[in-house]
């Protein structure tokens, strides 16, 4: 379902919806929210032709968005590779490696959002999701060779580039306890995440960051492996193996019961509920006992609700179901990373009424206004932030179908 073949340069954005209309043609009838995605078109009003500084068509949420974001375009991609489209996707991360070792002095730096015009985002890094999608991409693809091209006027392949993206990481971002540091909350993605300081800025070592970075390397050592360097696909290996027994050794609080992020000038954890602490759920960095103390003693009390997951705890002060953004409203991609944990660990039925409940979610919504919002109230389902959002909201036409048959299309194969 994950690789079917539609060649390294398919015809063109504008023939996008003939390419998906042929793809949905032979697949399993739609279901009512895979209706209404066709209906408005969303898969194709993501994608946009080459505009300024973006020489490659490039993935964008819809609403009032046209820079290209880094996770945004993942998900989308990932949800995009069920009508076998991956172009989109690769030629996204071609975009961003058009900067990399081309304009900044640190080796390996790009912003994490990237207008026609302009950088956006300065100094902010793109978060650690580029291999992610080019292995995506590739799958899709079923093609690797363009991994192996000089990007742009470069000289340097992209390949290359992706590798000096992780070592930006290693060499500007890396705590002296091992662990990796975000700038801010914004550069997580999680703007407003109170268990990440904006000031002073660069002193979290996030939850997140670390299982963004152990999936980046396992990715990268995938893309090694098919690009014939062996010892790179080794090295990279043994990098995500050390940083998981790190992650579960110096992120875990057994006081907690959960993973918390560690305040890099002390060293202690930050204490505070939220849902980025169950990432390492997502990427299968918990053990057994880590992950089944992790879903008994928060997931499935503090955080379920209604509508999904909240975002925050609601015994946190700053709390704010209505209007907190990240702090307590329900996300789809939150929402969609926790099944995935959930499915991980075997807690299955779970899964999958998680997974019921964002489509009821969502189709309440697309049914009253034609449109998906970007986050809602964890127990009224009323939108809480601006309407008509379209990004990895496109997730949610197969996440009951991936909980029921326990597939995951964001999984990185072994080796």
């Amino acid at each position: 379902m994950f690789s079917a073949h539609i060649g390294r340069h398919p015809a063109t954005t504008a023939g996008l919806a003939a390419l998906l209309a042929c793809s949905l043609a032979g697949a399993q009838p739609p279901s009512e929210i895979g209706e209404l995605f066709a209906k408005y078109k969303f898969k194709q009003d993501v994608i946009k032709p080459p505009r300024g500084i973006l020489k490659h068509e490039y993935l964008v949420p819809m609403g009032p968005y046209f820079q290209l974001f880094d996770w945004d375009m993942y998900f989308m991609g990932v949800a995009l590779s069920y009508d076998g489209v991956g172009k989109p996707l690769a030629s996204s991360v071609e975009n961003f490696l058009e900067f990399v070792d081309e304009y900044a002095n640190w080796q390996g730096y790009t912003p994490r959002e990237i207008a026609p015009d302009a950088l956006w985002a300065l100094p902010e890094m793109c978060k650690p999701f580029l291999a992610q999608a080019a292995l995506r991409a590739s799958l899709t693809l079923q093609d690797f060779s363009w991994l192996g091209e000089l990007n742009g006027q470069s000289r340097e392949t992209n390949y290359l580039k992706l590798a000096h993206t992780l070592a930006f990481w290693e060499n500007t971002r890396r705590a002296p306890d091992g662990l990796f540091l975000w700038y801010n909350g914004v550069e997580s993605g999680v703007d407003n995440n109170p268990a990440v300081s904006d000031v002073p800025a660069q002193v979290t070592e996030g939850v997140d960051l670390q299982c963004y970075l152990y999936r980046e390397y396992r990715a990268m050592s995938v893309l090694a492996a098919r690009l014939g360097k062996d010892g790179d696909a080794a090295g990279y290996r043994q990098k995500a193996e050390a940083l998981l027994r790190l992650v579960q050794r110096r992120m875990w609080s057994e006081r907690d019961g959960l993973f918390l992020n560690i305040d890099a000038r002390t060293g202690q954890p930050v204490r505070v509920k939220t849902w980025t602490n169950f990432v390492p759920l997502w990427a299968a960095v918990a053990t057994r006992p880590q992950a089944e103390r992790t879903i008994r003693d928060h997931l499935l009390k503090e955080f379920w609700c209604a509508n999904g997951i909240r975002t925050l705890a609601p015994e946190e002060p700053l709390y704010n179901p209505q209007s907190g953004y990240w702090r307590g409203p329900v996300w789809v991609i939150s929402n969609y990373l926790v099944m995935h944990g959930l499915m991980n660990y075997g807690y299955q039925r779970e899964a999958q009424e998680l997974a019921q409940k964002t489509v009821d979610l969502l189709l309440r919504d697309l049914r009253a206004t034609g449109g998906m919002n970007e986050n809602y109230h964890p127990d009224t389902g009323q939108p809480a932030a601006g309407g008509h959002f379209l990004s990895w909201n496109l997730l949610a036409e197969h996440m009951q179908e991936e909980a029921a048959q326990g597939t995951d299309p964001t999984s990185i194969p072994a080796q």
